[in-house]
């Protein structure tokens, strides 16, 4: 669970809710129920913390447990993300149904996720890497 992660990172650098708070720039009440797994972190704030602990985004939200810093990391490329997602799509000849059926979601809300109309919320980009198989930092574009 990626709220595990985030306390063992924050922990490890013997920081404490509220000043990770800050460098988010949000309430503590807010980072503490990310933390706390109540709700899921965003994309936006996981790429901050990824930046910061020099972790990949896959640390941050626990698909795996490689604490391991890396010293080039990079933010999210979201123009990357977009193209990584079109190419998926295409390779695997998906149509929006069978992506929303993946993700839960309407057909219309797939295909704002793969135009750019908005931003793949965390959980559903998790369940497009089981579905493609593939890294979630690759997936986003982060190099490291």
């Amino acid at each position: 669970m990626y709220h595990n992660n985030l306390k063992r990172l924050r922990n490890e650098q013997e920081l404490t809710q509220k000043k990770v708070a800050k460098i988010l720039d949000c309430n503590r009440n807010t980072y503490n129920n990310w933390e706390q797994g109540v709700v899921m972190i965003p994309l936006d704030i996981a790429d901050i913390l990824s930046c910061y602990y020099k972790v990949s985004l896959s640390c941050i939200y626990g698909i795996e447990n490689d604490f391991s810093t890396k010293e080039n990391i990079k933010s999210i490329n979201y123009k990357t993300l977009l193209d990584n997602l079109m190419k998926l799509k295409k390779q695997n000849k998906h149509t929006y149904k069978i992506i929303a059926k993946a993700l839960n979601c309407t057909e219309s809300t797939a295909q704002r996720y793969f135009t750019g109309v908005i931003v793949p919320p965390s959980d559903r980009l998790v369940l497009l890497t089981k579905l493609y198989n593939v890294d979630l930092d690759s997936l986003c574009g982060v190099e490291f």
